[in-house]
């Protein structure tokens, strides 16, 4: 029997998209609601009520029972010889990474953030993207080693997407999406790098608490949002794990990134969902990888540790899941 890897396939093919089994799944949460609500009223003396409650409850689970066996019998069987999910081996000759920065008003983190990723092995160039800055960000960040740019538009997404598009025109063959806040260590950048040669892109994820400090902004209301938010994005191709939707930290095949880049469009903070759904879309392999996330450096200008801007930033993803 031969049981060695298989090699990388340029035949990307059709993903699986469980939608429908998705969206089944809300018809879930609210049968178990109205299940709840039914048995609360049945106790205080509503008898008609609750029954009602109880009726509607069985209904939307058989919604949910036909929404998922549609998707199993219908849809899945024309896609699923298209894509391998198994081991594949695909080692990245001569790598060489290309490291951008997002940047705003981050005069104190960006020359540390600068110096401690340009020391790293493979790193060939570090590209700083300034989003508009009304302090010495860019100054710090060129004299730091980095080759700067600044993006008119402003928002979190459309600064990283300047910054993969510089990418894409650098001389590497891998580029590295990072904030140059400080929350993340280049160390970390060895972890992502080992398992390249299995996937297309390797993305991080903050959601390991052990590999927290106490103040980092990944309080318990980010943590299970963001959690829940990708085991969402996961429920809909079932090809990939999730844990977080909000990591900045991530590398991407340079061909991989040229596949993704023109889906790209949105400016917001959940411009991160938006790639990694694009990437899924285009049956790229994802895996994700645990990395250590450090108090920011400076104030936070994006979600940060708010739960309101966390929340209004997590229903813009359920509404890119769900819909896009």
């Amino acid at each position: 029997m031969n049981c060695s890897p298989q090699r990388h396939s340029t035949k990307f093919g059709t993903p699986v998209d469980y939608r429908l089994t998705l969206y089944g799944v809300h018809f879930v949460f609210l049968s178990i609601f109205l299940c709840v609500v039914s048995i609360t009223l049945q106790v205080i003396g509503f008898t008609a009520i609750s029954t009602v409650c109880a009726r509607c409850s069985f209904i939307l689970f058989l919604i949910f029972i036909a929404f998922s066996l549609s998707n199993q019998i219908f849809i899945a069987p024309r896609n699923s010889s298209s894509y391998n999910k198994w081991l594949e081996f695909n080692p990245v000759e001569n790598l060489n990474i290309c490291v951008v920065m997002t940047a705003y008003n981050d005069e104190e983190s960006i020359g540390i953030s600068v110096k401690d990723f340009k020391t790293r092995e493979f790193v060939g160039e570090v590209i700083a993207i300034d989003n508009n800055s009304t302090d010495k960000t860019s100054a710090i960040a060129e004299q730091a080693g980095a080759r700067v740019y600044r993006e008119s538009i402003q928002g979190y997404g459309a600064c990283c997407m300047r910054a993969l598009k510089e990418g894409l025109k650098s001389n590497c063959n891998v580029v590295c999406l990072v904030e140059g806040d400080g929350t993340f260590s280049g160390s970390d950048l060895k972890k992502l790098v080992a398992y390249l040669e299995n996937a297309d892109m390797v993305i991080g994820t903050r959601t390991t608490i052990e590999l927290n400090t106490p103040d980092s902004q990944m309080n318990l209301f980010m943590q299970y949002g963001n959690v829940f938010m990708a085991k969402l994005l996961q429920l809909r191709f079932w090809k990939v794990r999730l844990t977080d939707l909000g990591c900045t930290y991530r590398i991407i095949r340079k061909d991989s990134l040229a596949r993704i880049i023109e889906r790209l469009t949105i400016t917001g903070n959940e411009f991160l969902c938006e790639m990694t759904l694009a990437a899924l879309e285009e049956n790229l392999k994802v895996i994700e990888v645990p990395l250590s996330l450090k108090k920011r450096i400076g104030k936070s200008k994006g979600v940060g540790g708010n739960i309101y801007k966390g929340f209004m930033t997590g229903m813009r993803m359920w509404r890119l899941i769900l819909f896009n």
